[in-house]
């Protein structure tokens, strides 16, 4: 039961993250994760050259989570379409939002 409060719980942040950053074609910050998030539903920050190139999925980025030292909670691994995403080191992974121009690569 404990388990499937969680996923219920990460959903809701989830889906409220992507609603929230499709209306408001802000600025996302997304974090370097090991894709397999931990017991309770947190992500184990990385360096983020590891989400560059090909990590055969080990690493994603997490959007618009908040993070405590080398722990991301909250969020979403789900790529936000209608935003600009930056890392917290500052690199942009994608450029957009309601009639910007432009789309990056990455992530």
């Amino acid at each position: 039961m404990k388990r499937s409060r969680v996923v219920q719980v990460g959903a809701v942040v989830a889906i409220s993250a992507l609603v929230t950053t499709a209306c408001s074609g802000d600025e996302v910050t997304a974090d370097c994760v090991l894709a397999k998030p931990q017991p309770d539903g947190s992500y184990l920050v990385v360096d983020e050259h590891r989400c560059s190139g090909d990590s055969h999925g080990a690493y994603v980025y997490v959007y618009g989570g908040g993070r405590s030292s080398t722990v991301v909670r909250g969020g979403t691994t789900v790529r936000p379409k209608d935003a600009r995403i930056v890392t917290r080191k500052g690199t942009v992974v994608q450029r957009g939002g309601f009639g910007r121009g432009g789309k990056g690569g990455g992530g």
